[in-house]
């Protein structure tokens, strides 16, 4: 068999067949000298194995053995590699970012990071400070970190990886708004509850003295706003202006958001800096179902700002024309006198 040319496949096949007329030595003299073609790691193996078998030669068990061991260790080393290949990308990708001022190159950078569960590259990416990288966001009118960003897109998953890193859960914007101010005005629950959970403070002001809670009775987020009162958030939280949550719902027209806090005590005759109340507001603004719902509720319909302006004067001055037909209508008085 010294020119023969056999398969794996070819050369087992023949030791099984010649096993039972030919002895372990007669066979061993006549396929020494074959010439196997062997494909892979698997096919080494099975020829000694066979080879074992069918020439009885024990020896070849401890090589079997070895080669078995090696084949099961293969994979773990070709897959440390693999990591290691991979790390080092990452690791110059973060280098590379460092130097960078491509917002949102970074943040998606860090997001797909998130996405596959890679905490120590995120881990990473925040020593070397990519997450403190900032942009212009138009919407709030401010510069925004990664945090932050993750907060107002909702993004639950990066904002956990973030924060699980160690990045600061207070971050303040160029306002002083936080992640959980932040989240609050966009109205995801499911962050906020998490940034509470993580230890945020919920009584955090930006620097107009908003809360998470004005901020969420502001934009009328009503699951949001229960769920910061049932935490234990001030009903009466005052930003600089005086505004309280009623205020800032009945300012832009929060119809279950004001019933909510009137539901559960809010003050409302509570006042800003120029006297103005939640039913003063909601006539100034036009917004019918809060006047009503505000009259129906006790409010003070005669109540005055500062310059004595009534609720049924500022209906009137803005030209909201149902309004002043409804006050008038409950007798609010059409002689009142301004200052």
């Amino acid at each position: 068999m010294k020119f023969s040319h056999l398969t794996t496949k070819d050369f087992i096949d023949l030791l099984k067949q010649s096993d039972p007329t030919i002895k372990a030595s007669e066979l061993y003299k006549c396929t020494r000298n074959a010439n196997i073609s062997i494909q892979n790691f698997e096919e080494v193996v099975s020829i000694l194995k066979s080879i074992k078998k069918y020439m009885k030669l024990g020896i070849l068990d401890s090589v079997i053995d070895f080669l078995m061991q090696t084949q099961n260790e293969i994979p773990n080393s070709t897959k440390k590699i693999q990591q290691f290949q991979i790390d080092s990308k990452l690791l110059s990708k973060i280098s590379e970012l460092k130097e960078s001022g491509d917002f949102e190159s970074i943040y998606n950078f860090l997001d797909e990071l998130s996405s596959q569960g890679n905490q120590t590259m995120i881990s990473k990416s925040c020593e070397e400070g990519l997450w403190k990288k900032t942009s212009r966001n138009f919407v709030f009118g401010t510069e925004m970190n990664v945090l932050h960003e993750a907060s107002e897109k909702g993004n639950l998953k990066l904002v956990k990886s973030l924060i699980e890193c160690g990045c600061d859960k207070e971050t303040n914007g160029k306002w002083g708004e936080t992640p959980l101010i932040i989240a609050s005005k966009n109205g995801d629950l499911e962050v906020v509850k998490y940034l509470i959970s993580a230890g945020a403070d919920k009584e955090a002001k930006d620097e107009n003295g908003w809360t998470s809670l004005i901020y969420a009775s502001e934009y009328g987020h009503l699951e949001v706003v229960k769920y910061l009162i049932s935490i234990g958030c001030d009903k009466e939280t005052k930003d600089k202006r005086m505004y309280t949550p009623l205020i800032s719902a009945s300012y832009n027209g929060r119809f279950e958001v004001v019933k909510y806090l009137i539901s559960i005590g809010a003050d409302k005759e509570a006042k800003d800096e120029f006297g103005n109340t939640p039913l003063i507001y909601a006539s100034r603004n036009g917004h019918l179902e809060v006047v009503k719902y505000l009259i129906s509720v006790g409010a003070d319909k005669e109540a005055k700002d500062e310059n004595g302006w009534t609720s049924l004067i500022y209906a009137s001055e803005y030209g909201h024309l149902e309004v002043v037909k409804y006050l008038i209508s409950v007798g609010a008085k059409k002689d009142a006198k301004v200052k």
